[in-house]
């Protein structure tokens, strides 16, 4: 995790390029129905690809973004050693999914409640 300090000045230059990736993500998906479920997820999907780090090399302690480290890992070493990013790029998918899920809960109680208050 040292190499987060070591090197924060161009992990925050990546975090700004990548929040324009994102932006321009968001914008791929305009013919989506605003509130469309299917918009949500593949909104969430962009993130993950995009903000999921992972380690350079199995246990190693420098990271850099998963969608870099699993194709060059793939081609250097083999499809066998990258695999290790892949459960980065899953971890990231989960905690995706449950950020939706609670999101979706409270949309459910939100409509819930005001259904309750017009009758």
């Amino acid at each position: 995790m040292e190499s987060l300090i070591a090197f924060s000045p161009f992990w925050l230059a990546y975090a700004v390029f990548a929040a324009a990736g994102y932006w321009c993500w968001e914008r791929l998906f305009f013919w989506l129905d605003r509130n469309n479920d299917v918009r949500r997820f593949l909104h969430m999907l962009g993130a993950v690809i995009l903000f999921t780090p992972a380690p350079i090399s199995e246990g190693s302690s420098f990271f850099a973004p998963a969608f870099l480290v699993l194709p060059f890992t793939a081609l250097a070493s083999g499809m066998d050693e990258a695999m290790y990013a892949v459960s980065w790029f899953l971890g990231g998918l989960c905690v995706g999914l449950f950020i939706l899920a609670v999101r979706q809960f409270f949309r459910w109680m939100k409509n819930r409640s005001g259904a309750a208050s017009d009758s």
